[in-house]
């Protein structure tokens, strides 16, 4: 069923294109569909799911907006500036850019986290964030556009064996923490969105293959919303950053977890 997004129609949104990492994800996913509600045209990149990232182009199609999908190893890059060069080719200016990308990892304590494990999620994570602003900024400077980061709610409070989620995503939190301080006299925001436990993606991932269901139990009761978070509950925060409506946010960081950071 496709819910409607709480913004019909966004102003900023009337030249130029998105761009959406890790589109074909479950969250990301629903940040694309989310901004094509909202009167955007998408491009979204995937890592391995070409088909799920079609899938999402062709929902966004299917509601009237332009939606391309693109391979890329965001931790290159050459790929990233590629891309980059090219969505603005084709679409002439960049209103917005989320990066919702992030390694596959499991939950382990840093005991047990061997050195080129971490290498590789740094390598990906942190690495591929400030490609992506790199290549984006000149462009996002131009169209006065918007940022938002999908880091996690667990750079407030770790958890134990989250560590290779949460570090990472503290290091992209000041990453784009730093573009609202240095970007915001050329009328650039850039924000954060943090999730708490959502039961979609890679959290899904997590609850299912790696937590029994006395863990979930748990969790659950520990949130004081009493639920797990849904993707749309992320992609809505997104929204609201990106949109005029956050004209005078910037350099924030919203946890969207239910509470459980309080």
């Amino acid at each position: 069923m496709t819910t409607p997004s709480w913004l019909a129609e966004e102003p900023r949104f009337d030249k130029g294109v998105a761009i959406v990492t890790g589109g074909s994800g479950g969250i990301g996913r629903e940040i694309a569909l989310t901004l094509a509600r909202a009167g955007s045209d998408v491009v979204i990149t995937y890592g391995r799911n070409k088909d799920a990232a079609a899938k999402v182009a062709e929902e966004i199609q299917a509601m009237g907006r332009k939606a391309e999908f693109h391979p890329l190893a965001i931790e290159n890059a050459d790929e990233v500036n590629a891309l980059v060069e090219g969505v603005i080719a084709r679409h002439g200016a960049l209103h917005s850019v989320v990066y919702a990308s992030g390694p596959g990892l499991h939950m382990q304590l840093i005991s047990d986290i061997k050195p080129h494990e971490w290498a590789r999620v740094v390598a990906v994570d942190v690495n591929g964030a400030f490609n992506l602003v790199h290549a984006t900024l000149p462009h996002v400077r131009a169209a006065q556009g918007a940022y938002v980061a999908v880091i996690t709610a667990a750079v407030e409070r770790v958890p134990a064996r989250d560590i290779q989620s949460a570090a990472p995503k503290a290091a992209i939190e000041m990453l784009f923490r730093g573009v609202a301080k240095e970007e915001g006299r050329f009328g650039v925001r850039s924000n954060c969105v943090g999730p708490g436990w959502i039961a979609a993606g890679l959290g899904q991932q997590v609850i299912d293959n790696e937590l029994s269901p006395e863990s979930v139990e748990r969790i659950v009761k520990a949130i004081p919303l009493r639920r797990m978070g849904e993707a749309r509950d992320i992609a809505d925060a997104a929204l609201f950053l990106l949109s005029s409506r956050a004209r005078f946010v910037t350099g924030q960081s919203l946890a969207v977890d239910g509470g459980m950071q309080t």
